[in-house]
C-alpha cells in the first residue's frame, strides 16, 4: 500500500470515528439519558480512533525506512493531534547546543 493510500485510509478512520461523536443527538432525552448516549458514542468512536493512529503509525514507521513524503509527513501531523503526548513532543536539541556554545 503506498503512503498515500495509507494515509486517506487513517483518515476514513478518523472522519468516520469524529463523525459518531458530532453526530445528531436524538431528541427529549433527559440530562441522564444524553450523557450515556454520548458515553456510548464515545466508546463506539473509539475503535475506529486506534484505527486511525494505527494506520499513521505504517507511515511514521516508512519514515525510519528511509521513505519519507508529503503523506508521511501529514501522517506525523495526525499523530502528533491524536495522540500529542506521544508525537507533538517539541525537540530540545537545538536549545541545548546553544547552551553549550
Amino acid at each position: 500500500m503506498t503512503t498515500q493510500a495509507t494515509f486517506r485510509l487513517a483518515e476514513i478512520y478518523r472522519l468516520f470515528g469524529e463523525s459518531l461523536l458530532h453526530s445528531e443527538r436524538p431528541a427529549g432525552l433527559s440530562a441522564a439519558e444524553l450523557e450515556q448516549y454520548e458515553l456510548l458514542l464515545e466508546e463506539q468512536a473509539f475503535p475506529f480512533e486506534e484505527r486511525a493512529i494505527e494506520a499513521h503509525q505504517v507511515n511514521a514507521r516508512r519514515a525510519a525506512q528511509g521513505s519519507y513524503d508529503a503523506w508521511v509527513r501529514q501522517s506525523f501531523e495526525r499523530l502528533a493531534a491524536l495522540s500529542p503526548a506521544r508525537y507533538a513532543k517539541q525537540e530540545q536539541g537545538e536549545r541545548v547546543f546553544d547552551a553549550l556554545r
